[in-house]
């Protein structure tokens, strides 16, 4: 008798060690909510990314996704407090190429070579727009007022030294002239003065215009990538009307997940696994699809690559462009 309850009690404890993931009574990880630091305000683009993956989440998984916005610095408030966060994998951060520009430029300090990135999010190649009805109905109606009037056709950007600035600078470089740049204080902004007559186009992201797109208040002139956009198939990429944009390498507006260094490996796979599966869910590729956004969620070594390509495009356009 006293063996057989002996028995049961060992039986329930490796039991309750098996559910906590391992003997000791360890739980396996995730075990509790992860917060992600979105290092913008509310709204935005990154945003509504987090928020997007929060059901997902929930649903797969049964975690919490807990999204903090920490806007300030072109990104670096944010990133910065995931970078100095404990390595558990409960913070984790949507770092996105503005924050590789500002680290490029050398207005904020990150040994990216051991920061722990996680998963790509999405790509968004940004755009160049004007007013539906106005007086450019096409880039090159545009590319040809400016070289006539070099310097004086304006172009609005939502704030200044990023990659919406370094691809006009190099369409302007590539069709000879110059554009005026109107940097404003965010994309809302550079839309509302476009459609006042104030500015003569923009060069913004597809998921900050699709709204007017559809509204037929704005019209996108050409995308600044190689291989246009699925969610707008029928605009022209400026290599497709002779513009070589890439001098610098190739400069992507990417979104990611990254985390500090020293995060345990088996926390970095389980968190990329997350991730990934998360984003190939059909709710969020419908999100993507609607917001004009590229998601290709790649991980480990690919995306190292991939984000060491970026840096370098950046690097370039900070030397080239950013430092004149």
């Amino acid at each position: 008798m006293r063996n057989r309850v002996l028995y049961g009690v060992l039986s329930v404890v490796l039991a309750a060690g098996l559910l906590t993931g391992c003997a000791g009574g360890k739980k396996e990880f995730p075990n509790k909510e992860i917060t992600v630091v979105v290092p913008w305000n509310p709204g935005g683009t990154n945003d509504l990314m987090a928020r997007a993956l929060q059901p997902v989440f929930k649903e797969k998984f049964n975690v919490e996704l807990v999204v903090k916005n920490s806007p300030g610095g072109g990104s670096a408030v944010g990133i910065t407090e995931v970078l100095t966060a404990k390595p558990d994998g409960y913070t984790v951060g949507l770092a996105s190429s503005s924050f590789l520009a500002l680290v490029a430029q050398g207005k904020a300090e990150a040994d990216l070579d051991k920061v722990e990135n996680i998963c790509l999010v999405a790509e968004e190649p940004v755009v160049l727009v004007a007013k539906s009805g106005g007086k450019y109905a096409d880039a090159q109606s545009l590319i040809d007022a400016a070289k006539a009037n070099p310097g004086e056709i304006s172009v609005g950007i939502p704030g200044s030294n990023n990659v919406n600035q370094a691809y006009a600078t190099l369409l302007g470089q590539a069709a000879g002239t110059d554009f005026l740049f109107m940097p404003f204080d965010g994309g809302s902004r550079v839309i509302t003065e476009i459609l006042g007559g104030h500015v003569d186009a923009g060069v913004l992201k597809p998921s900050e215009v699709i709204a007017q797109v559809k509204s037929n208040d704005l019209v996108v002139l050409g995308v600044f990538n190689k291989d246009g956009l699925a969610a707008m198939p029928d605009v022209p990429t400026f290599e497709s009307l002779g513009y070589d944009v890439f001098t610098l390498g190739d400069i992507r507006q990417a979104s990611y997940i990254m985390a500090p260094a020293g995060l345990d490996a088996g926390a970095k796979e389980k968190l990329a696994s997350m991730f990934k599966e998360a984003l190939e869910s059909d709710d969020f590729k419908a999100f993507a699809e609607e917001s004009g956004l590229v998601s290709r969620p790649i991980t480990g070594e690919e995306l190292d690559v991939f984000l060491d390509d970026v840096y370098v495009g950046l690097e370039n356009a900070s030397k080239e462009i950013w430092a004149q």
